[in-house]
């Protein structure tokens, strides 16, 4: 063997895996709540996995997150115009 294919093979970087996130099932949630431009909550939830389960697994915890969410959204009300 050669100096110098000791030397290529010494510099070859290892070999390195990624796993593919476009496979698999994508579920997602929108919710919007008010009518005017200015009074609108709007919610945008996904939720993947490797399959169906696994999707509607994770979006049941996400539902219980976005709920909470939207509840203390609710909350939050714009002050009126004399109020500013």
């Amino acid at each position: 063997m050669s100096a110098e294919s000791t030397e290529n093979t010494e510099r070859q970087a290892p070999t390195e895996y990624v796993e593919r996130s476009d496979v698999g099932v994508s579920l997602t949630v929108k919710l919007t709540r008010g009518t005017g431009t200015r009074d609108q909550d709007k919610i945008v939830a996904k939720a993947k996995g490797k399959t169906l389960e696994d999707a509607r697994e994770d979006m049941e915890i996400l539902r219980e997150y976005i709920h909470d969410l939207a509840e203390d959204a609710r909350q939050i009300q714009p002050a009126a115009p004399h109020e500013e």
